[in-house]
């Protein structure tokens, strides 16, 4: 097994805010431990691990005649509105911008009854159609989440499933779109777009991550604790949004392709106090949003090697200065050394 390095590191801290400078509320990490400090989440909650499993998203459809075809993205353009004429509408965040009424300011419930054009990865569309709106209070700003229906032969289905009460899975729309194929160049990658969007659904990678506190719409910026100030560095947490995904799926090649499975836990934790590292548990690898930067043990060893584990290979993996030279997200599993 792979030790953690107790050394004392210099790390940059995050201050995130509704644009780059401090607002009433805010507050700066300030860490110079391994320990990573905790930033101080608006709704106090505070993360340790989740499940996770294979899935990016929910994109795979029920009902015979959507069987075996993906939902790729989500247009913003001609939303059929439930009064007026078709709009063109925006996404900021997760409220969807241009549906309130004239004179109105923009609210989540807006876009309820709007009907929206999937594209499925066919080259077909579908529509899709928002039923309801709930918000959630997050690490940094509040978010919204919708009960999405698509159109079926046998009339309108939930898009993401139903719970155990019977009850629609929710989803929340999300900038861009990802790519769902595995073992290709790009897969897993996001795409930034004006035009398209993704809705994650609830218990899926895409969500989880957001959940966990990487809001990918956050801005703030990122700063030497050390410094005066005067170097920080304006920042989203899109680029570790990314990472999280990757790392969840265990995307450990960055080309879409999962090793792990269903209910495994995984402690993981990044170099600016969003999560910390929680656990006394085995290294896994170092993450950035293109995969892993370095592994340390394959978190399922009984699934197929991956074809880049040599080249992954690293006896310092896991260093907590790693988080000052480009690794965005750390994670550790629990068990047995199997260490590579």
């Amino acid at each position: 097994m792979l030790h953690k390095n107790m050394a004392t590191v210099s790390i940059l801290s995050l201050l995130l805010t509704a644009g780059c400078d401090a607002g009433p509320g805010s507050s700066t990490v300030e860490s110079t431990s391994h320990n990573l400090t905790i930033w101080e989440l608006l709704n106090m909650k505070q993360f340790s691990f989740d499940l996770v499993g294979r899935g990016l998203n929910g994109t795979h459809l029920n009902g015979d005649d959507l069987a075996q075809h993906m939902l790729v993205s989500v247009s913003l353009s001609g939303v059929v509105m439930p009064k007026g004429a078709p709009k063109d509408l925006t996404l900021s965040a997760t409220l969807f911008k241009g549906a309130q009424a004239k004179g109105k300011k923009p609210g989540h419930r807006d876009a309820v009854g709007a009907v929206f054009a999937g594209n499925l990865d066919d080259g077909t569309t579908l529509k899709l159609r928002i039923d309801d709106s709930s918000f959630t209070q997050g690490s940094s700003s509040t978010f919204y989440r919708f009960a999405v229906s698509y159109q079926a032969k046998e009339g309108w289905l939930p898009l993401c499933g139903t719970d155990e009460a019977g009850m629609p899975v929710l989803a929340m729309p999300l900038n861009g779109t990802w790519e769902y194929r595995e073992g290709i160049e790009g897969g897993g990658e996001w795409s930034d777009s004006d035009t398209l969007f993704t809705f994650a659904c609830e218990g899926y990678v895409l969500a989880k991550c957001v959940e966990m506190g990487y809001e990918p719409w956050a801005e703030g910026k990122l700063c030497d604790p050390a410094g005066n100030g005067s170097d920080c560095e304006k920042a989203t947490l899109q680029a570790r949004h990314q990472a999280c995904a990757r790392a969840l799926r265990a995307d450990y090649c960055g080309d879409g392709t999962s090793y792990t499975v269903d209910g495994m836990l995984i402690n993981l934790y990044d170099g600016v106090g969003i999560r910390t590292d929680s656990e006394e548990w085995q290294l896994e690898a170092e993450w950035d949003e293109d995969g892993a930067v370095c592994l340390a043990a394959q978190r399922v060893p009984s699934l197929p090697t991956p074809a880049c584990l040599v080249g992954l290979a690293s006896p310092d993996c896991g260093q907590p200065d790693h988080f000052e030279q480009g690794t965005l997200i750390m994670t550790e599993i629990p068990g047995t050394d199997d260490s590579i």
